[in-house]
């Protein structure tokens, strides 16, 4: 019974945490991953945006540039969309807590500390092998090979859109793009 109390104490969350609500006016997602579309990029191909990765407070952890991870303040504005994640899933084996939001935040912390080290580009590393990197680091739901393709479809398929804002700013111009097409090949091209 003593290991099943400990085991049900460390699941527990700090009471600061528990007052930590999603903002989206004040870009706040605790436990979550952050998404926002990347132009042109994103308008043909929905699935590519920016991603970040949140600590315990809902402030976000980003990539941005050669050596470089911001906190607070996502490259490109606001999320738009966000993948709420559960903190009681993370089984980091290295990384130590009083609490499982002081766990995710070292894990957050060690992901961010080892993208200061890398250059970025377009392709390798970006943002979204970051967020991969601190997903592997946090071990979460007991898998450490998260990859970008797969981040991608997670927020795609999965992620929850930030208000009628959110779909608008990520879906609009690419929903305009399929429209023009289809008027361009139903009207002006014929066969």
């Amino acid at each position: 019974n003593k290991r099943m109390a400990d085991a049900e104490s460390d699941l527990m969350l700090d009471s600061d945490t528990l007052d930590c609500e999603v903002d989206f006016r004040r870009n706040r997602f605790p436990f979550a991953i952050v998404w926002q579309p990347f132009p042109p990029l994103t308008w043909f191909v929905p699935l590519i945006g920016h991603t970040g990765i949140t600590d315990s407070k809902g402030v976000v952890h980003d990539f941005q540039g050669p050596y470089f991870v911001e906190s607070d303040r996502m490259m490109l504005g606001l999320a738009t969309k966000y993948l709420p994640l559960d903190p009681t899933k993370v089984f980091a084996d290295s990384i130590e807590g009083e609490s499982v939001a002081e766990r995710w935040d070292r894990c957050v912390a060690k992901g961010n500390d080892d993208f200061r080290k890398k250059i970025h580009c377009l392709i390798y590393p970006n943002c979204n092998h970051h967020v991969a990197h601190c997903l592997n680091v946090l071990k979460y739901n007991g898998w450490s090979h998260y990859e970008m393709f797969q981040l991608w479809f997670m927020m795609f398929f999965r992620a929850r859109f930030c208000g009628v804002r959110g779909f608008l700013v990520s879906m609009l111009p690419t929903i305009f793009i399929v429209f023009a097409l289809i008027l361009y090949f139903a009207f002006f091209h014929r066969f």
